[in-house]
């Protein structure tokens, strides 16, 4: 009997700014992962991350939603803005599972946050509860997993999946600095505004 549960793929971030590399990554999960639908997971405020650097949620979740608009299989998920701080993606997942029990979830991560992830919270657990689908990142390849290392997790190695040399960071900087680089995010028209969004930051 084949299973009518719809099977998604969690992928959490700040995206701060959203940009090409993680649409493109998005898409090879909906390409190449067994998932019917991607969920952009939008943290208000990464608790391994600068505070100060990060974009409003709703200015965030706006910049989301153009890019992804007409496409049912990818879906904006805001649930963290409404949950208790600190947000753990363990807490999340959980929450998720509540709100959806008629889906099955993955987990979307990249190395450099899989090499990284005995600093989660609860990340044992975490390993436990959701498989992970490992895509490569500059500097941390794949061969360097030993999934030995991680007993209790369920890993998928991707190294097909596309290399995300590509950083919000370095958007922001440049919009900052006047460079123009509208072209490698997702929302090349909103640059300007990006870059007014950046700097009411830094008054």
């Amino acid at each position: 009997m084949v299973s009518s549960r719809r099977r998604v793929c969690l992928y959490f971030g700040s995206f701060n700014p959203l940009h090409r590399a993680h649409l493109h990554l998005a898409q090879f999960a909906l390409d190449s992962l067994p998932c019917d639908e991607v969920w952009l997971v939008l943290s208000p405020l990464n608790p391994l991350k600068d505070r100060a650097s990060q974009l409003p949620f709703a200015w965030r979740a706006d910049y989301i939603r153009r890019p992804i608009h007409g496409e049912p299989r990818l879906r904006l998920i805001t649930l963290e803005e409404l949950l208790p701080l600190p947000h753990y993606t363990v807490r999340s997942i959980r929450a998720l599972r509540l709100l959806y029990p008629e889906y099955d979830f993955s987990l979307l991560i990249g190395s450099d946050n899989l090499r990284l992830i005995d600093r989660w919270y609860d990340y044992q657990r975490l390993l436990r509860i959701i498989p992970l689908h490992v895509y490569p990142r500059p500097g941390y390849p794949l061969e360097d997993i030993d999934p030995a290392a991680l007993p209790e997790a369920m890993l998928h190695l991707h190294p097909e999946a596309p290399q995300m040399d590509l950083a919000a960071t370095e958007l922001r900087e440049a919009a900052l600095s006047g460079e123009d680089r509208s072209a490698e995010t997702a929302v090349p028209e909103l640059w300007e505004e990006l870059r007014a969004q950046l700097l009411s930051l830094q008054s």
